[in-house]
């Protein structure tokens, strides 16, 4: 096994977001809205263990995130991994405790 670190965009919305597991090494504003204009965006990048699979190396498991804003309410058991400072916003990412068995996820 080797780790590695991955970017990820995410999108700043209400919505749970599926992400390699691993320890999260920074958190920040989208780079490229000034080329795209996406306000609505966020990167994250993730330390993830991988293991090779044939020829194509792969993140052991995933987890499930989401983005709050200041003052929004944040479900039980969600754990704080990082903030960061967007234009005008602070964005603020959690991990999201697992779903009970034979919920729908994300």
């Amino acid at each position: 096994m080797n780790r590695r670190i991955y970017r990820h965009e995410l999108k700043v919305n209400d919505q749970a977001h599926e992400i390699p597991a691993g320890k999260i090494v920074h958190f920040t504003e989208y780079r490229n809205k000034h080329i795209t204009h996406e306000k609505d965006r966020v990167e994250v990048w993730v330390e993830t263990q991988l293991v090779a699979d044939h020829t194509i190396a792969k993140s052991i498991g995933r987890q499930r995130v989401q983005i709050f804003g200041t003052g929004q309410s944040i479900p039980d058991g969600a754990e704080h991994l990082a903030s960061c400072l967007a234009g005008s916003f602070v964005w603020h990412l959690y991990r999201l405790p697992e779903p009970p068995a034979g919920a729908n996820q994300c």
